[in-house]
């Protein structure tokens, strides 16, 4: 029975490894003038905007503007994501969960894709900033139901 034990053990530390392996992913740094967006496929390039899509079978998806991503997850299937993130204006290159962030809309900021739209860690950060930068506050909810209208002179 006692030769066993280092046989165990072996396969306890293999078992310990696949399941770290199979863990929840989180958001991936973004390389800047390489990785292009999911959504609209322009190249990534300024580290203020964007966003993440983590999906339930633990893809990355990655955006080069929050209206990018609030389309992307208005097609995608049911179920199908995990977790969304969006950059940190106010900390370039830091992701928030999406549900939590804060945003402007329309201020003076100028986004990637011309809706003017900006993600901060909290609603009250976006209020605060706002101050500032103008514009008008919206939660994850406003955001998505903004994504579903047309920008003007868009199709």
């Amino acid at each position: 029975m006692r030769r066993y034990v280092p046989q165990r053990r072996a396969i306890a530390s293999v078992l310990l490894l696949l399941c770290a392996a199979c863990g929840a992913r989180g958001p991936e740094p973004i390389a800047l003038n390489v990785d292009g967006c999911e959504y609209c496929r322009m190249t990534i390039s300024d580290a203020r905007f964007g966003g993440e899509a983590v999906t339930s079978k633990g893809r990355v998806h990655k955006f080069d503007s929050i209206e990018c991503l609030a389309g992307w997850v208005r097609t995608a299937p049911a179920g199908s994501v995990r977790t969304l993130y969006v950059i940190d204006a106010q900390h370039p290159g830091t992701f928030v969960v999406a549900d939590t962030a804060g945003f402007l809309k329309g201020g003076f900021m100028n986004s990637p894709m011309g809706r003017s739209l900006v993600g901060f860690a909290s609603t009250k950060l976006a209020e605060e900033q706002r101050t500032m930068l103008g514009g008008t506050v919206l939660t994850w909810a406003e955001v998505l139901a903004d994504a579903a209208t047309p920008l003007r002179g868009g199709p």
